[in-house]
């Protein structure tokens, strides 16, 4: 399993950068590397943004070095460069690098305010019970454990054997888009959502609209989630309606 990425709150950030770049005092310092003994998951959020702020500043000072040392062959009287300079270059090239690892840093690892406004709404459809001894909707039913044990590819397969014969059946189009959208896979969930939606009395038409609506917040549709999210009559789809609105 890919392992989970970190993720840094700017007063982290601001604070791991005083320290990389010396900004602490020594009572200050003395403190943090306690705090950093006592509190594995600090310290282990400081390791890796200290991997990675040192590779970025190892490449940004590289070409600072570069650039500089074209500058110096191209100039007529080579002047020597006091250590008084070096410092403050050192120091104006690494500040670079931290700005250039913060913006890549915050870029890589931030999700966008419409992913997060996702992940706070989103949980899978719990399901239908599973009445197995009902041998017209055996298939069906079979595919549905399969669902709620969080086996979305094999449910959908099943269903989709299904479709053919029911493709105006509410429940499985429904289920259909429940399971592509729990998949990751919200392009292809949305299209069974209208079928619902487009039924004169579907059973399950506020469900499919705030479903649909977080579909297309996933894709970064903001527009055509809000239209869906106000046919919803669920309390947590008129909430989130309101967030994107604001």
């Amino acid at each position: 399993m890919d392992k989970e990425p970190t993720y840094w709150t700017l007063e982290e950030q601001n604070l791991f950068e005083r320290y990389l770049l010396d900004g602490m005092d020594a009572q200050e310092r003395t403190d943090f590397e306690s705090q950093l003994q006592s509190d594995s998951i600090l310290n282990t959020k400081f390791l890796e943004f200290k991997e990675l702020f040192r590779t970025i500043e190892e490449d940004g000072l590289r070409f600072k070095l570069n650039d500089f040392h074209e500058h110096l062959e191209d100039d007529s009287q080579i002047r020597p460069l006091h250590t008084t300079s070096y410092r403050l270059f050192f120091r104006v090239a690494a500040t670079i690098a931290l700005l250039i690892a913060l913006g890549g840093i915050w870029y890589f690892y931030n999700p966008n305010s419409n992913e997060r406004l996702f992940n706070a709404y989103f949980t899978p459809d719990p399901g239908l019970p599973t009445v197995m001894g009902n041998s017209d909707n055996y298939d069906f039913y079979e595919a549905m454990v399969d669902y709620k044990q969080g086996n979305y590819k094999t449910a959908l397969q099943k269903w989709e054997n299904l479709l053919p014969q029911k493709m105006d059946n509410d429940t499985l189009n429904y289920f259909l888009g429940a399971a592509y959208l729990a998949n990751e896979e919200p392009s292809k969930a949305i299209p069974y959502f209208d079928r619902v939606l487009g039924n004169a009395q579907p059973s399950f038409q506020s469900e499919a609209a705030f479903y649909k609506g977080l579909a297309h917040l996933k894709n970064n549709e903001v527009e055509a989630a809000l239209k869906s999210l106000e046919q919803t009559s669920d309390e947590k789809g008129r909430e989130l309606a309101k967030k994107l609105k604001d």
